[in-house]
């Protein structure tokens, strides 16, 4: 009888049926660095690259299966969430660096406290990300999704639909800074990364909801686009200031 290593739980196949862990563990060497390495990106270019498309084009069918428990050719929410952030974050700044790109915030951002704080809000974006999602899952639950789903599910789907939201301003800022040669940290493009974002919730969750709606659902629909985006500009308005005071 074998036992697995690391739970030493009784084994007799090649995955342990407690743990999951594989049975036939070798030391490392150059060869199991390469095969880690190999194994990374196949599972990436199988879950993590199907899921990107499939939240793009069907994200409620995709966003249904998911619930329903069919998860396995799926990225896991949290880590799809992290690497598009992650991404966009990284691009975003090498392109800003690599083209010398300014900020330029809009004629009616004067006072110099606002001002202050609209650019720890553009350089520090990822700090507001949590709160922000929090919010926008808490809209979408109470108007739309209760009782028929939990909050901890639409939780869920707002960390796909964000990773998803960063991967199409990921490409945004690459056509724009990159191909067209224009700043990417004026005002006029987080216009249009505003616009972007409500177009996409707009349609995420139509897709998710239209298989069942709930009563007066376009009016819910309308109900929710607005207390996201009220929400969402109040949180990015006053927030950073709130932190600017609190941490000057």
């Amino acid at each position: 009888m074998k036992f697995c290593i690391n739970c030493d739980a009784p084994v007799s196949g090649k995955y342990c049926h407690e743990c999951g862990q594989k049975t036939n563990i070798k030391r490392l060497d150059f060869k199991g660095l390469t095969e880690e390495i190999s194994y990374f990106f196949t599972h990436i270019e199988k879950g993590f690259l199907r899921t990107s498309k499939e939240f793009i084009i069907h994200p409620g069918v995709t966003s249904l299966n998911y619930l329903k428990g069919k998860r396995k050719n799926y990225q896991k929410p949290v880590s799809y969430f992290l690497i598009w952030v992650g991404l966009y974050i990284l691009v975003h700044n090498m392109i800003i660096n690599r083209f010398h790109y300014e900020y330029i915030l809009s004629a009616a951002d004067q006072i110099p406290r606002h001002a202050e704080a609209n650019l720890f809000l553009r350089k520090h974006f990822s700090l507001f990300l949590l709160p922000l999602l929090i919010v926008s899952a808490i809209s979408v639950w109470l108007v739309l999704a209760r009782p028929r789903f939990y909050f901890i599910e639409i939780v869920v789907l707002m960390l796909y639909g964000g990773g998803t939201y960063f991967m199409m301003t990921l490409a945004s800022d690459i056509v724009l800074g990159v191909l067209l040669r224009i700043n990417i940290n004026h005002y006029h493009v987080f216009l249009w990364q505003t616009i972007l974002s409500a177009l996409y919730n707009a349609w995420f969750t139509y897709d998710f909801f239209r298989r069942s709606p709930p009563r007066y659902f376009w009016l819910r629909m309308i109900l929710v686009a607005l207390l996201v985006s009220v929400s969402g500009l109040l949180l990015m308005e006053y927030l950073p200031l709130a932190w600017l005071n609190i941490f000057p």
